[in-house]
Parts: C-alpha cells; sequence; structure tokens
C-alpha cells in the first residue's frame, strides 16, 4: 500500500502541475463570463489543494523508505525565530508572543525537516484557531534536551480526536474551528511526528477548552 501511495503520488505530479499552468493560462489570457471566470478559479483551488497533498504524501513515503538529508548541527533558536516571524506574516489576526533562551539552542538535525515541523505546528495554531486567539511559542533547553512549546488559548481538541491526532488522514483538525475555511488533508500533523521521530525527538498535545500546547522535544547538543 505504501509503495502504491508513493508511485501513485509521483505520477500525478505532472498532470497536476499541468491542470495548473492551463487553468493559469487561461485566466490571464482570455475573456470570460463570471460564471466560468468563477469556475476556473474553483478548479485552480482544487489542483493546488490536491499538489499539496501529493507533496505530503511523497514526503511521507521517502520518510518510510529512509530517504533523508544529512544532519548537521542547527541552531533551533533561529530557525524558530523565523518561522514564527513568517507565522506572524500570515495570520496577523492572530496575536503572538515568542519567549527564547538568552543563548542558542543547538541541535543535531536534518534543518529542512525541522523547519518543516515547525511550518506545520505553527500553521497548525493558526489555521484551526478563530481570529484574536494567542498563540505562545516558547523554547527552553536543560540537561541535554530541547524543549519547544507552541500553545494557544483557542476552544480546544475534544478528548476523542486527541489519540488519533497524530495518524495520517486522521482529520481531527474538524474538531477545531478553522479561521480561513482550510480543508486541511490531515497529514500536517503526521508529517511533523514522523520527522520528529527521525530527529531522535518527540512530539505530543494536551488539550483542555482554553488551551492547546503542542510540546517538541529534541536532543540537544
Amino acid at each position: 500500500m505504501r509503495q502504491f501511495v508513493a508511485d501513485a503520488s509521483h505520477e500525478l505530479r505532472t498532470p497536476l502541475t499541468s491542470i495548473r499552468g492551463y487553468t493559469e493560462l487561461v485566466l490571464l489570457s482570455e475573456q470570460l463570463t463570471p460564471s466560468g471566470t468563477s469556475a476556473l478559479r474553483r478548479v485552480d483551488s482544487e489542483s493546488r489543494r490536491m499538489s499539496a497533498l501529493v507533496e505530503d504524501l511523497l514526503l511521507l513515503a521517502r520518510l518510510d523508505e529512509g530517504q533523508r538529508g544529512e544532519a548537521e548541527a542547527v541552531d533551533l533558536t533561529d530557525l524558530l525565530m523565523e518561522t514564527t516571524q513568517d507565522s506572524k506574516v500570515a495570520a496577523q489576526d492572530h496575536a503572538w508572543s515568542l519567549q527564547l533562551p538568552e543563548e542558542p539552542v543547538m541541535v543535531h538535525a536534518v534543518e529542512s525537516e525541522l523547519r518543516q515541523i515547525l511550518i506545520n505546528l505553527l500553521s497548525n495554531a493558526a489555521k484551526h484557531t478563530a481570529a484574536g486567539t494567542h498563540i505562545r511559542v516558547s523554547l527552553a533547553a536543560a540537561q541535554g534536551v530541547a524543549t519547544l512549546s507552541i500553545e494557544d488559548d483557542g476552544a480546544g481538541i475534544p478528548p476523542e480526536f486527541l489519540e488519533q491526532i497524530f495518524t495520517r488522514f486522521s482529520r481531527a483538525d474538524a474538531a477545531r474551528a478553522s479561521s480561513n475555511g482550510s480543508n486541511s488533508s490531515g497529514l500536517g500533523l503526521a508529517i511533523v511526528e514522523a520527522l520528529a521521530k527521525a530527529n531522535q525527538g518527540t512530539v505530543d498535545v494536551t488539550s483542555v477548552p482554553g488551551r492547546t500546547c503542542f510540546t517538541l522535544t529534541l536532543p540537544s547538543l
């Protein structure tokens, strides 16, 4: 099944790229009725969503097969500052705060994978909480362990979803109110867990109404 998903995802990349390209070409070059423009924009939106799903499936397939980049010393402090700033720009209707230690926190990991973990966790907090939600991001290091927390004061996740929230296609995000109406694939948190494990780390979540906290731990240098 995993091989099938990997093969199918690989074969879908080219036709999806073609669909997006031709859709953009028609929108830019042809005179369309309002309903025709609306329909093509819908095609473009759905093809982009499908492309994102395919890329997520390919990433999981590569991890299943052990295909990864080279691990190196990574400054988690700088990486967290950068990704949090990007998230603040993307979700300006949320309140953000960032707490970092005075000294850099170094970990031995694949930088691109750590970046993907942070992007997924931060975007998850913003997408599935209402405007005005406060998202607190913090990082600490002690006794050879780096601990990163992303906490929000949103509505929370129902207990029945917590046990399966990192399962592929669990769609546990449906339990949280989306601020932008996005239709998530249900793979974002599965990717976070897979990447955390690949870098000898763990990811956990606790949630009650008014407080949801995702915690990532990694061995520090």
